[in-house]
């Protein structure tokens, strides 16, 4: 794509409408686009892109030559995800100032969201033609190769542009939230947790860090950066759609809905609050409900090429599910039911959430082998401990299978019986002695059980073997409540 931008006065035309036919005396003007320009940055760096938009569009009308007005209309429509006003308004800033870095990375980003990518690609080059190892542009790249599926790449880029500017906290976000995708759960919050730490103001920093800190189990961290980042940028919907999937993620619906409604009221759209409603209607079976907040997201003009691949896939998941569950359930409510149509219901049920229903059709289905070992499973989940406990404790009779003998602890556990559940652990560490779970999990029992002396030597024998993962933080936590802090380190 050549780099030339269209000439300023067409581009104007097109993105801002009519100037101004009575301009009134040049120093009320100019005093006129300066306060309107001020007005507009300031809510931009609020978060609230569609306030910002109106001053910035006025501010740019009437002066044509202003690199500052057209440069933050282009940030504030790129922050309401109209990306292709957002290109017009960086277009129009470049042909004023075609050597400003930020104004060319933030062009290539407006046409990497639009899935553009390689419109986008010569606008990162240039800036780092521009300056060499341009931060900014090393993290535009970076997204690109990520967008080409090629994550090697990716990280290298990442890793370039926090070398090259340890403050730039985006760099570490975005490497950040890639290792959450990778499910390199302890990489990402040392990246995160870095991003905030360089940049304590960050709101996208704190919103990935909440991701991770609820894919780490640990909830009140999780809530409390989440809600930081609302604190910070009250107006920004994608915190509020972020606060949804974290407590839908630990199973509370009902704040969940309550908080991707609130980032609809901010973004009617917005696209994570709406898949966010969408598997809430799922879970209940509602499978119009769930397709209709999807179409809502998908109908809008503004929605970026990636977030429409995973919306479009979701779509056809949940289209796919209702026709399955559909023919399933007609076939269960009917006398020819087979159990296989029952266990295939019963998967259904489980991937809804419903577990005591799922349970109820695999019990019905008198299942062998793995399916009762499913049975178990679901019964745990449904809070049926001790329907659980009698199924592992029945399959682990056989010996040989350390799992069997930890879930049947967990079972023990949760049914308030620690002291069968210790002796469950310690026979799954008897068939494997290096079983993580076995060994954690016996921890804790001897904790609850009052022997914080043996649980402490146990926490510590976890570490040593397994200094990292999604569990060890947690561990080191409660041996510094246990032991001199000191001591916890491995």
């Amino acid at each position: 794509m050549p780099l030339r931008p269209p000439r300023i006065l067409a581009v104007a035309a097109i993105a801002l409408g009519s100037i101004p036919a009575s301009a009134g005396r040049a120093g009320d003007v100019r005093k006129e686009a300066f306060k309107l320009l001020n007005e507009g940055v300031a809510a931009y760096n609020k978060a609230d892109y569609r306030a910002a938009i109106p001053p910035l569009q006025r501010a740019a009308s009437i002066s044509l030559n202003s690199f500052r007005a057209h440069y933050f209309l282009g940030a504030a429509l790129a922050g309401d995800r109209r990306w292709s006003d957002a290109v017009q308004a960086y277009t129009t800033a470049l042909d004023l100032d075609p050597s400003h870095l930020q104004a060319n990375v933030a062009l290539g980003d407006a046409l990497l969201a639009l899935g553009d990518l390689d419109e986008a690609r010569p606008y990162y080059a240039r800036a780092l033609k521009l300056r060499a190892e341009f931060a900014p542009a090393l993290d535009g790249q970076a997204r690109l190769a990520e967008a080409q599926a090629d994550e090697n790449q990716a990280i290298a880029l990442y890793e370039r542009a926090i070398a090259s500017d340890r403050g730039f906290a985006d760099a570490y976000t975005h490497l950040g939230d890639l290792y959450l995708r990778r499910g390199k759960l302890d990489d990402a919050v040392k990246l995160l947790a870095e991003a905030v730490s360089v940049k304590p103001d960050f709101g996208p920093g704190l919103d990935r860090l909440a991701v991770a800190y609820g894919r780490l189990g640990f909830s009140n961290e999780a809530v409390a950066t989440i809600r930081k980042a609302i604190d910070l940028e009250p107006k920004n919907p994608e915190h509020r759609a972020t606060l949804g999937e974290v407590l839908l993620g630990m199973g509370l619906a009902t704040g969940a809905e309550e908080s991707f409604r609130a980032a609809i009221a901010i973004d009617d759209a917005q696209p994570r609050a709406r898949a966010g409603l969408a598997e809430i209607a799922r879970r209940h079976g509602s499978y119009d409900d769930a397709l209709a907040e999807l179409d809502v997201a998908l109908a809008d003009p503004r929605l970026d090429a990636g977030s429409r691949a995973k919306l479009d896939a979701r779509r056809a998941a949940i289209v796919e599910e209702r026709g399955r569950t559909g023919a399933l359930e007609a076939r269960v409510a009917g006398a020819a039911a087979t159990a296989a149509d029952r266990i295939a219901l019963a998967e259904v049920a489980a991937g809804r959430g419903d577990y005591g229903r799922a349970a109820d059709l695999l019990a019905e289905a008198r299942p062998g082998g793995r399916d009762r070992e499913r049975l178990a499973y679901y019964a745990f989940r449904a809070g049926r401990f001790r329907d659980a406990h009698q199924i592992y404790a029945e399959l682990a009779r056989g010996g040989g299978r350390a799992d069997l003998e930890v879930n049947d602890g967990a079972a023990l556990a949760r049914a308030g019986d620690d002291a069968k559940a210790k002796e469950a652990f310690l026979r799954a560490l008897a068939v494997d002695p290096e079983h993580e779970l076995a060994k954690l999990y016996l921890g804790n029992a001897l904790l609850r059980l009052g022997d914080v002396e043996g649980a402490t030597r146990t926490y510590r024998e976890y570490l040593a073997a397994h200094a990292t993962g999604t569990s060890s933080e947690q561990v080191r936590r409660i041996l510094a409540q246990l032991a001199p802090a000191t001591e916890t380190k491995p």
